[in-house]
């Protein structure tokens, strides 16, 4: 479901210890290659918002040049780049709930427009997982979208694999609930009126 990962171990531990040195052509590199990575888990974690998206996307980049040089080595990075990026998303959201606190949300921030044609239920499964908590639906983003291990999730989020687990099942069956309203009877049953 993810983006498929591009192993080049050699040229990935280069590229690493230029980014450690601040190297300007290392960040560019790893920007490039990690920018759409982080954009689409913004993106799915901020319920589609592009603007708060593409803000949260160069914040984590902000972040992560300012602490190249704390970077371990024995740490893989994309999973400290996650860490980093599910700190900004948890923070915006911080920020939006002190926001309501003065009033209402623009509509932009939260889209209500229906989906239409054949695309209906895989946005039905984007709205379902936008209306998890934030701590099941960036579990969920990482697991199925990102495609990490349960082990590589409990680094990037600093918790434990059974934490994990956990958040995933009870994801799973809220999901379930959820979606089972929204699925389409099967060819020659009737749907009953109550």
């Amino acid at each position: 479901m993810g983006v498929p990962r591009v192993v080049e171990p050699a040229r990935d531990a280069d590229l690493l210890e230029g980014f450690r040195r601040g190297d300007p052509d290392a960040q560019r590199e790893l920007f490039e290659r990690y920018r759409d990575r982080v954009y689409a888990i913004a993106h799915r974690f901020l319920k589609g918002d592009d603007e708060a998206a593409r803000d949260a996307t160069q914040e984590v980049f902000v972040k992560l040049f300012r602490s190249g040089a704390t970077f371990r080595r024995d740490a893989q990075f994309p999973t400290w780049l996650y860490r980093i990026v599910a700190n900004t998303c948890m923070d915006e959201l911080r920020r939006r709930r002190r926001l309501l606190l003065f009033g209402d949300l623009p509509d932009a921030l939260h889209p209500t427009t229906a989906p239409e044609g054949p695309g209906m239920m895989q946005a039905d499964v984007a709205a379902a997982v936008a209306r998890l908590s934030p701590p099941l639906r960036l579990a969920v983003l990482l697991r199925y979208f990102e495609d990490l291990s349960y082990e590589e999730i409990a680094e990037a989020l600093d918790s434990t694999t059974g934490t994990i687990a956990s958040r995933l099942h009870r994801a799973h069956a809220i999901l379930a609930r959820e979606l089972a309203a929204h699925a389409p009877s099967p060819p020659g049953v009737k749907e009953s009126n109550p």
